[in-house]
């Protein structure tokens, strides 16, 4: 005859340990995954694409200071970003925009060489 499998009965305490380790191995998981995601984000935005299109922000950003405030250096600018920062973002934003656009373009056409 064989014997019938007794039925461990496990304490509230051993749940709750088990609980918790499912719980830790679940968070190592999305630690890893999120660690793959921000590689794989970091990946494309040094792709020359991406690189390409930073530069062309930046040539932009620096066309747009000069011809809003040709005087200013970078001690100005970071004043003024710290007291933009205390605006509202949306119509900073909005103004931006609208200021790269008007200001930041290249202009067209032959420019004179300047030696």
């Amino acid at each position: 005859m064989t014997e019938g499998k007794k039925r461990v009965r496990r304490t509230p305490e051993q749940r709750l340990a088990d609980l918790e380790k499912k719980q830790a191995e679940i968070l190592e998981r999305q630690k890893a995954a999120l660690a793959r995601i921000e590689a794989a984000k970091k990946r494309l935005m040094q792709s020359p694409t991406a690189r390409k299109d930073r530069m062309e922000q930046d040539k932009r950003f620096v066309r747009a200071a000069q011809v809003l405030a040709p005087e200013w250096d970078a001690r100005h600018f970071i004043a003024a970003l710290e007291k933009a920062l205390q605006e509202d973002a949306q119509a900073l934003q909005k103004r931006g925009e609208a200021l790269l656009e008007e200001h930041g373009k290249a202009r067209r056409g032959r420019r004179p060489r300047v030696s």
